[in-house]
């Protein structure tokens, strides 16, 4: 048992030194978030989503990032439909919860009728940071 209490301090200390992003919705409407990350591990990249995140309301989305990781999201609010949209095309899935891994690729597209392709923002955190918000106005 003080063994199993010792491991578990040591991976909270752990993951308390890991850069975080908070998204936080200033926007005057409910917003839908997907989230992408590249695996340089193994070289692929992969798409999560939709969080919801309500007007006013904060959500961390990306936790345990390390400055090598590019990340990115693709947002949409509720009613206006307005978009925050980059550059990068990457699979999505109209579903309400899902994960893509080889986001990048047309054969990941065409798997799924529900899939589709969305400009994400890109985005890496600087050296040294830890935290970071991204705001939506």
């Amino acid at each position: 048992m003080f063994r199993m209490l010792i491991l578990c301090s040591f991976l909270f200390i752990l993951a308390e030194g890991h850069p975080q992003i908070t998204f936080k919705n200033n926007h005057n409407a409910q917003i839908y978030v997907a989230m992408c990350r590249y695996v340089s591990d193994g070289g692929y990249w992969m798409t999560t989503g939709w969080f919801t995140i309500g007007q006013g309301g904060e959500r961390l989305v990306f936790d345990k990032i390390s400055s090598r990781d590019t990340i990115g999201y693709w947002a949409m609010t509720t009613i206006t439909e307005e978009k925050f949209e980059g550059t990068k095309n990457l699979v999505v899935n109209d579903d309400t919860k899902f994960t893509i891994k080889w986001a990048d690729k047309q054969e990941t597209a065409d798997k799924n009728s529900y899939n589709h392709w969305q400009k994400f923002i890109l985005l890496k955190l600087p050296p040294g940071a830890t935290k970071g918000t991204i705001s939506f106005k």
